[in-house]
Protein backbone atom coordinates (compact mmCIF):
# COMPACT_ATOMS: atom_id res chain seq x y z
CA UNK A 1 0.00 0.00 0.00
CA UNK A 2 1.27 3.75 -0.49
CA UNK A 3 0.72 5.87 2.57
CA UNK A 4 1.56 9.31 2.19
CA UNK A 5 2.10 12.14 5.03
CA UNK A 6 -0.19 15.24 4.45
CA UNK A 7 1.05 18.74 5.72
CA UNK A 8 4.43 17.59 6.64
CA UNK A 9 7.35 15.16 6.09
CA UNK A 10 7.27 11.45 7.90
CA UNK A 11 9.63 10.69 10.74
CA UNK A 12 11.87 8.09 9.26
CA UNK A 13 11.44 5.67 12.25
CA UNK A 14 7.60 5.62 11.13
CA UNK A 15 8.15 5.40 7.62
CA UNK A 16 9.46 1.33 6.73
CA UNK A 17 10.51 -1.28 8.86
CA UNK A 18 13.55 -2.68 6.56
CA UNK A 19 16.51 -0.66 6.39
CA UNK A 20 16.66 -1.65 2.82
CA UNK A 21 14.69 0.27 0.32
CA UNK A 22 14.38 2.03 -2.77
CA UNK A 23 14.66 6.08 -2.56
CA UNK A 24 12.51 8.27 -4.85
CA UNK A 25 13.34 12.05 -6.07
CA UNK A 26 9.99 12.83 -6.99
CA UNK A 27 11.27 16.21 -7.89
CA UNK A 28 14.10 14.78 -10.33
CA UNK A 29 11.45 12.86 -12.31
CA UNK A 30 9.62 16.47 -12.47
CA UNK A 31 13.05 18.24 -13.72
CA UNK A 32 14.15 15.45 -16.49
CA UNK A 33 10.04 15.45 -17.45
CA UNK A 34 10.40 19.61 -17.96
CA UNK A 35 13.53 19.24 -19.95
CA UNK A 36 12.49 16.60 -22.14
CA UNK A 37 9.11 18.57 -22.83
CA UNK A 38 11.27 21.63 -23.55
CA UNK A 39 13.39 19.80 -26.74
CA UNK A 40 10.30 18.15 -28.00
CA UNK A 41 8.70 21.45 -28.79
CA UNK A 42 4.74 20.73 -30.46
CA UNK A 43 5.52 16.72 -30.31
CA UNK A 44 3.89 15.03 -27.44
CA UNK A 45 4.92 13.19 -24.77
CA UNK A 46 4.12 9.62 -23.62
CA UNK A 47 6.00 8.83 -20.31
CA UNK A 48 6.39 4.86 -19.85
CA UNK A 49 5.92 3.29 -16.49
CA UNK A 50 5.99 -0.23 -17.21
CA UNK A 51 7.47 -2.40 -14.79
CA UNK A 52 6.91 -0.45 -11.93
CA UNK A 53 8.23 2.93 -13.47
CA UNK A 54 11.68 0.90 -13.57
CA UNK A 55 11.36 0.04 -10.16
CA UNK A 56 10.26 3.60 -8.79
CA UNK A 57 6.68 2.99 -8.29
CA UNK A 58 3.91 3.10 -10.82
CA UNK A 59 1.24 4.49 -9.08
CA UNK A 60 3.04 7.73 -7.47
CA UNK A 61 5.39 8.07 -10.60
CA UNK A 62 2.12 8.38 -12.73
CA UNK A 63 0.39 10.46 -10.06
CA UNK A 64 2.93 12.95 -10.31
CA UNK A 65 3.30 13.35 -13.74
CA UNK A 66 -0.15 13.80 -14.80
CA UNK A 67 -0.06 16.94 -11.59
CA UNK A 68 2.59 18.20 -13.86
CA UNK A 69 0.43 17.61 -17.29
CA UNK A 70 1.81 14.37 -18.74
CA UNK A 71 -0.16 13.80 -22.22
CA UNK A 72 -0.12 10.09 -22.21
CA UNK A 73 1.38 7.21 -20.12
CA UNK A 74 2.86 3.48 -21.48
CA UNK A 75 2.30 0.21 -19.82
CA UNK A 76 3.05 -3.01 -21.24
CA UNK A 77 0.30 -5.64 -19.74
CA UNK A 78 -3.04 -4.84 -18.88
CA UNK A 79 -2.37 -5.30 -15.25
CA UNK A 80 -0.16 -3.06 -15.28
CA UNK A 81 -2.90 -0.40 -16.70
CA UNK A 82 -6.09 -1.63 -14.47
CA UNK A 83 -3.64 -1.02 -11.47
CA UNK A 84 -3.11 3.11 -12.56
CA UNK A 85 -6.72 3.52 -13.50
CA UNK A 86 -7.75 1.33 -9.69
CA UNK A 87 -4.93 4.28 -8.16
CA UNK A 88 -6.92 7.09 -9.62
CA UNK A 89 -4.95 7.99 -12.75
CA UNK A 90 -7.43 9.42 -15.27
CA UNK A 91 -4.21 10.46 -18.08
CA UNK A 92 -5.14 7.70 -21.28
CA UNK A 93 -2.61 4.72 -20.65
CA UNK A 94 -1.52 3.17 -23.90
CA UNK A 95 -1.09 -1.27 -22.96
CA UNK A 96 1.89 -1.62 -25.78
CA UNK A 97 2.02 -5.34 -24.87
CA UNK A 98 0.17 -8.46 -26.69
CA UNK A 99 -3.33 -9.52 -25.22
CA UNK A 100 -5.69 -12.42 -26.10
CA UNK A 101 -9.18 -11.71 -27.71
CA UNK A 102 -10.86 -12.70 -24.09
CA UNK A 103 -9.02 -10.10 -22.71
CA UNK A 104 -10.57 -7.16 -24.51
CA UNK A 105 -13.72 -6.82 -22.63
CA UNK A 106 -10.96 -5.57 -19.80
CA UNK A 107 -9.51 -3.22 -21.75
CA UNK A 108 -12.57 -1.97 -22.78
CA UNK A 109 -13.97 -1.35 -19.29
CA UNK A 110 -10.77 0.27 -18.26
CA UNK A 111 -10.40 2.62 -20.87
CA UNK A 112 -7.25 1.37 -22.00
CA UNK A 113 -5.36 2.39 -25.23
CA UNK A 114 -4.29 -1.27 -27.04
CA UNK A 115 -1.78 -1.80 -28.86
CA UNK A 116 -3.03 -4.14 -31.79
CA UNK A 117 -1.67 -5.96 -34.83
CA UNK A 118 -4.46 -9.34 -35.17
CA UNK A 119 -7.78 -9.21 -36.46
CA UNK A 120 -8.58 -11.25 -34.13
CA UNK A 121 -8.12 -8.86 -31.64
CA UNK A 122 -9.70 -6.15 -33.64
CA UNK A 123 -12.75 -7.82 -33.72
CA UNK A 124 -13.24 -8.58 -29.91
CA UNK A 125 -12.58 -4.95 -29.01
CA UNK A 126 -14.89 -3.74 -31.06
CA UNK A 127 -17.96 -6.34 -29.72
CA UNK A 128 -16.45 -5.46 -26.08
CA UNK A 129 -17.01 -1.77 -27.32
CA UNK A 130 -20.32 -2.12 -28.94
CA UNK A 131 -21.54 -3.83 -25.82
CA UNK A 132 -20.75 -1.47 -23.49
CA UNK A 133 -21.39 1.36 -25.77
CA UNK A 134 -17.92 3.14 -26.16
CA UNK A 135 -15.77 3.74 -28.48
CA UNK A 136 -12.52 1.54 -28.02
CA UNK A 137 -9.34 3.21 -28.64
CA UNK A 138 -6.68 1.36 -30.67
CA UNK A 139 -2.63 2.21 -32.03
CA UNK A 140 -1.93 -0.22 -34.62
CA UNK A 141 1.47 -1.91 -34.13
CA UNK A 142 4.19 -1.69 -37.28
CA UNK A 143 6.90 -4.30 -37.66
CA UNK A 144 9.88 -2.12 -38.73
CA UNK A 145 12.57 -4.42 -37.51
CA UNK A 146 12.36 -5.36 -34.12
CA UNK A 147 10.56 -8.92 -35.32
CA UNK A 148 8.58 -9.01 -32.09
CA UNK A 149 4.77 -7.31 -32.38
CA UNK A 150 3.05 -5.78 -35.23
CA UNK A 151 2.52 -6.44 -39.08
CA UNK A 152 4.92 -6.09 -41.49
CA UNK A 153 4.93 -2.68 -43.34
CA UNK A 154 3.25 -3.74 -46.38
CA UNK A 155 0.37 -5.57 -44.62
CA UNK A 156 -0.61 -2.84 -42.08
CA UNK A 157 -1.59 -0.73 -45.27
CA UNK A 158 -3.93 -3.35 -45.74
CA UNK A 159 -5.69 -3.63 -42.57
CA UNK A 160 -5.67 -0.07 -41.84
CA UNK A 161 -7.88 0.09 -44.88
CA UNK A 162 -10.16 -2.42 -43.51
CA UNK A 163 -10.96 -0.67 -39.92
CA UNK A 164 -14.20 0.76 -41.05
CA UNK A 165 -15.32 -2.57 -40.66
CA UNK A 166 -14.92 -2.05 -36.83
CA UNK A 167 -16.98 0.69 -36.19
CA UNK A 168 -16.28 0.46 -32.46
CA UNK A 169 -12.83 1.48 -32.88
CA UNK A 170 -11.16 4.24 -33.04
CA UNK A 171 -7.32 4.36 -34.49
CA UNK A 172 -5.42 7.05 -33.03
CA UNK A 173 -2.13 6.02 -33.35
CA UNK A 174 0.71 3.76 -35.49
CA UNK A 175 3.55 3.10 -33.84
CA UNK A 176 6.76 0.38 -33.98
CA UNK A 177 10.08 0.67 -32.37
CA UNK A 178 13.53 0.82 -32.30
CA UNK A 179 15.72 -1.85 -31.18
CA UNK A 180 19.42 0.11 -31.84
CA UNK A 181 18.58 3.64 -31.90
CA UNK A 182 21.27 4.22 -28.94
CA UNK A 183 23.99 3.36 -30.46
CA UNK A 184 26.72 4.95 -33.15
CA UNK A 185 25.42 3.06 -36.13
CA UNK A 186 22.35 4.49 -37.06
CA UNK A 187 21.83 2.84 -40.31
CA UNK A 188 19.48 0.12 -39.43
CA UNK A 189 17.20 2.84 -37.52
CA UNK A 190 17.18 4.97 -40.53
CA UNK A 191 15.93 2.20 -42.39
CA UNK A 192 13.28 1.72 -40.15
CA UNK A 193 12.55 5.46 -40.43
CA UNK A 194 12.63 5.25 -44.11
CA UNK A 195 9.88 1.83 -44.20
CA UNK A 196 7.71 3.74 -41.23
CA UNK A 197 7.69 6.96 -43.26
CA UNK A 198 6.63 5.59 -46.80
CA UNK A 199 3.49 3.55 -44.62
CA UNK A 200 2.56 7.20 -43.85
CA UNK A 201 2.68 8.65 -46.91
CA UNK A 202 0.70 5.12 -48.12
CA UNK A 203 -2.02 5.95 -45.70
CA UNK A 204 -2.27 9.54 -45.60
CA UNK A 205 -2.19 9.50 -49.72
CA UNK A 206 -5.39 6.96 -49.33
CA UNK A 207 -7.21 9.50 -47.28
CA UNK A 208 -6.91 8.37 -43.79
CA UNK A 209 -5.53 10.05 -41.15
CA UNK A 210 -4.52 8.87 -37.84
CA UNK A 211 -3.30 11.60 -35.22
CA UNK A 212 -0.45 10.11 -33.49
CA UNK A 213 2.51 8.20 -35.75
CA UNK A 214 5.31 7.00 -33.06
CA UNK A 215 8.57 5.32 -33.04
CA UNK A 216 10.85 6.98 -30.91
CA UNK A 217 12.45 5.48 -27.70
CA UNK A 218 14.81 7.88 -25.02
CA UNK A 219 17.65 6.94 -27.86
CA UNK A 220 15.73 8.11 -30.45
CA UNK A 221 14.74 11.21 -29.16
CA UNK A 222 18.27 12.45 -28.56
CA UNK A 223 19.55 11.38 -31.87
CA UNK A 224 16.65 11.19 -34.40
CA UNK A 225 15.16 14.15 -34.35
CA UNK A 226 13.77 13.49 -37.74
CA UNK A 227 11.88 10.41 -35.99
CA UNK A 228 9.99 12.24 -33.44
CA UNK A 229 6.69 12.61 -35.70
CA UNK A 230 3.92 13.67 -33.74
CA UNK A 231 4.41 11.69 -30.22
CA UNK A 232 7.85 9.81 -28.67
CA UNK A 233 7.47 7.09 -25.69
CA UNK A 234 10.26 8.27 -22.88
CA UNK A 235 11.19 5.60 -19.86
CA UNK A 236 14.64 5.78 -19.11
CA UNK A 237 15.70 9.24 -19.18
CA UNK A 238 12.45 10.00 -16.53
CA UNK A 239 14.21 8.50 -14.22
CA UNK A 240 17.24 10.20 -14.44
CA UNK A 241 19.32 7.87 -16.54
CA UNK A 242 20.64 8.54 -20.24
CA UNK A 243 20.18 4.94 -22.65
CA UNK A 244 23.88 4.45 -23.42
CA UNK A 245 27.40 6.37 -23.39
CA UNK A 246 26.97 6.72 -27.25
CA UNK A 247 24.01 8.79 -26.77
CA UNK A 248 24.15 12.85 -27.22
CA UNK A 249 23.54 14.55 -24.27
CA UNK A 250 22.12 17.75 -24.61
CA UNK A 251 21.01 18.40 -21.04
CA UNK A 252 21.47 17.52 -18.09
CA UNK A 253 19.55 14.50 -16.25
CA UNK A 254 18.71 13.94 -12.23
CA UNK A 255 19.09 10.75 -11.23
CA UNK A 256 15.63 9.68 -9.22
CA UNK A 257 16.31 6.30 -7.94
CA UNK A 258 19.01 5.46 -4.87
CA UNK A 259 18.89 2.35 -3.09
CA UNK A 260 20.44 2.26 0.46
CA UNK A 261 20.25 -0.43 3.16
CA UNK A 262 22.15 0.35 6.52
CA UNK A 263 25.20 -2.30 8.08
CA UNK A 264 23.63 -4.65 10.28
CA UNK A 265 26.54 -6.19 11.78
CA UNK A 266 30.31 -5.71 11.66
CA UNK A 267 32.73 -8.17 11.44
CA UNK A 268 36.49 -8.91 12.31
CA UNK A 269 38.30 -11.75 10.68
CA UNK A 270 41.70 -13.08 10.53
CA UNK A 271 43.68 -14.53 7.83
CA UNK A 272 42.24 -17.93 6.61
CA UNK A 273 39.13 -17.11 7.22
CA UNK A 274 36.11 -17.45 4.48
CA UNK A 275 32.98 -15.24 3.88
CA UNK A 276 29.32 -16.42 3.17
CA UNK A 277 28.19 -19.87 1.22
CA UNK A 278 30.41 -21.47 -0.73
CA UNK A 279 33.61 -20.05 1.03
CA UNK A 280 33.80 -17.51 -2.24
CA UNK A 281 36.54 -15.19 -0.42
CA UNK A 282 39.33 -15.85 2.14
CA UNK A 283 40.99 -13.18 4.04
CA UNK A 284 44.52 -13.14 3.88
CA UNK A 285 44.94 -10.80 6.14
CA UNK A 286 43.03 -9.26 8.96
CA UNK A 287 39.91 -7.25 8.12
CA UNK A 288 36.86 -5.92 8.95
CA UNK A 289 33.70 -7.47 7.38
CA UNK A 290 30.31 -5.57 7.39
CA UNK A 291 26.95 -7.86 6.74
CA UNK A 292 24.17 -5.85 4.72
CA UNK A 293 20.76 -6.42 4.83
CA UNK A 294 19.54 -7.32 1.11
CA UNK A 295 20.81 -9.76 -1.26
CA UNK A 296 19.57 -11.86 -4.61
CA UNK A 297 15.87 -12.09 -3.33
CA UNK A 298 15.74 -8.07 -3.85
CA UNK A 299 17.04 -7.66 -6.95
CA UNK A 300 20.74 -7.82 -5.85
CA UNK A 301 22.69 -9.80 -8.68
CA UNK A 302 24.53 -12.26 -7.40
CA UNK A 303 27.54 -11.91 -10.16
CA UNK A 304 28.31 -8.84 -8.07
CA UNK A 305 30.06 -11.07 -5.61
CA UNK A 306 33.94 -10.67 -5.36
CA UNK A 307 33.23 -7.32 -8.13
CA UNK A 308 30.77 -5.21 -7.31
CA UNK A 309 31.33 -2.42 -4.99
CA UNK A 310 28.95 0.29 -2.71
CA UNK A 311 29.44 3.36 -0.97
CA UNK A 312 30.20 3.76 2.81
CA UNK A 313 30.74 7.23 4.06
CA UNK A 314 31.32 8.47 0.65
CA UNK A 315 34.48 6.00 -0.14
CA UNK A 316 34.35 2.84 -2.04
CA UNK A 317 33.76 -0.42 -0.78
CA UNK A 318 34.19 -3.67 -2.00
CA UNK A 319 31.49 -6.71 -2.04
CA UNK A 320 33.58 -9.69 -1.36
CA UNK A 321 31.88 -13.47 -0.68
CA UNK A 322 29.01 -15.04 -2.13
CA UNK A 323 25.61 -13.04 -2.08
CA UNK A 324 22.74 -14.70 -0.07
CA UNK A 325 19.13 -15.09 -0.72
CA UNK A 326 19.02 -11.59 2.10
CA UNK A 327 22.39 -10.29 3.15
CA UNK A 328 26.08 -9.95 1.26
CA UNK A 329 29.24 -8.69 2.47
CA UNK A 330 31.34 -5.85 2.25
CA UNK A 331 34.93 -5.16 3.45
CA UNK A 332 35.57 -1.86 5.34
CA UNK A 333 38.81 -2.51 6.89
CA UNK A 334 40.09 0.94 5.28
CA UNK A 335 36.78 2.72 6.49
CA UNK A 336 36.61 3.10 10.21
CA UNK A 337 33.17 4.58 10.01
CA UNK A 338 31.66 1.88 8.92
CA UNK A 339 29.70 0.26 11.89
CA UNK A 340 26.63 -0.81 12.58
CA UNK A 341 23.69 1.22 11.52
CA UNK A 342 25.54 3.16 8.98
CA UNK A 343 24.22 3.84 5.91
CA UNK A 344 25.59 2.24 2.70
CA UNK A 345 24.13 3.05 -0.90
CA UNK A 346 23.87 0.55 -3.51
CA UNK A 347 23.25 2.65 -6.31
CA UNK A 348 23.28 6.40 -6.27
CA UNK A 349 25.20 9.38 -4.97
CA UNK A 350 27.47 9.60 -1.52
CA UNK A 351 29.58 12.37 -1.24
CA UNK A 352 31.46 13.05 -4.61
CA UNK A 353 30.89 9.22 -5.59
CA UNK A 354 28.30 7.81 -7.91
CA UNK A 355 27.17 3.99 -8.46
CA UNK A 356 25.05 4.18 -11.22
CA UNK A 357 23.01 1.53 -12.85
CA UNK A 358 25.12 1.45 -15.90
CA UNK A 359 28.00 0.45 -13.82
CA UNK A 360 26.46 -2.48 -12.02
CA UNK A 361 25.39 -3.27 -15.56
CA UNK A 362 28.98 -2.96 -16.67
CA UNK A 363 29.87 -5.35 -13.84
CA UNK A 364 27.06 -8.36 -14.46
CA UNK A 365 27.16 -8.13 -18.55
CA UNK A 366 23.95 -6.96 -18.24
CA UNK A 367 21.83 -3.19 -19.43
CA UNK A 368 20.60 -0.58 -16.90
CA UNK A 369 17.01 -1.28 -17.97
CA UNK A 370 17.50 -4.74 -16.02
CA UNK A 371 19.26 -3.26 -13.27
CA UNK A 372 16.50 -0.90 -12.19
CA UNK A 373 13.67 -2.94 -12.52
CA UNK A 374 15.09 -5.55 -10.84
CA UNK A 375 14.75 -4.24 -7.38
CA UNK A 376 12.26 -6.28 -5.41
CA UNK A 377 8.73 -5.63 -3.54
CA UNK A 378 11.13 -6.52 -0.57
CA UNK A 379 12.22 -3.04 -0.63
CA UNK A 380 9.92 0.03 0.29
CA UNK A 381 9.82 2.74 -2.39
CA UNK A 382 10.59 5.90 -0.13
CA UNK A 383 9.38 8.90 -1.72
CA UNK A 384 10.63 12.38 -1.38
CA UNK A 385 9.73 15.87 -2.78
CA UNK A 386 11.69 19.37 -1.47
CA UNK A 387 14.02 16.61 -0.02
CA UNK A 388 11.55 15.46 2.88
CA UNK A 389 9.76 11.94 2.57
CA UNK A 390 6.03 12.48 1.51
CA UNK A 391 4.93 8.85 1.16
CA UNK A 392 5.64 5.32 1.38
CA UNK A 393 4.85 2.30 -0.58
CA UNK A 394 5.06 -1.10 1.47
CA UNK A 395 3.80 -3.99 -0.26
CA UNK A 396 4.53 -6.34 2.55
CA UNK A 397 3.06 -4.61 5.83
CA UNK A 398 -0.45 -2.73 6.31
CA UNK A 399 1.05 -0.95 9.07
CA UNK A 400 3.72 0.99 6.59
Amino acid sequence: MIRVKEGGAMPPGEVFLRPSRVEVDLDAIGANYARIRDVLGEVKLCAVVKADAYGAGAVMVARHLESLGIERLAVVTLDEAVELRQAGIRAPILNMGAIFPDQAPLAVRYYIEQMVFQPELLGALDAAARAAGVLARIHLKVDTGMSRYGLPAEAAAALIARLPEWPALECIGVMTHFPMSDGLDKSFAQLQIGRFSALRREVEGAGRRIPLWHMCNSGGVLDLPEAHMDMVRVGLMLYGYYPSREVRRPFDLRPALQVRTRIAAVRTISRGDSVGYGRRYMAEQPERIAVLPVGYADGYDRKLRNIGEVLVAGRRAPIVGGLCMDACFIQVTDIPEAVEGSEVTLMGSDGGEEISPHDIAARIESVSYEVMARWGRRLPRVYRRGGEIVAIRSDLTAEN
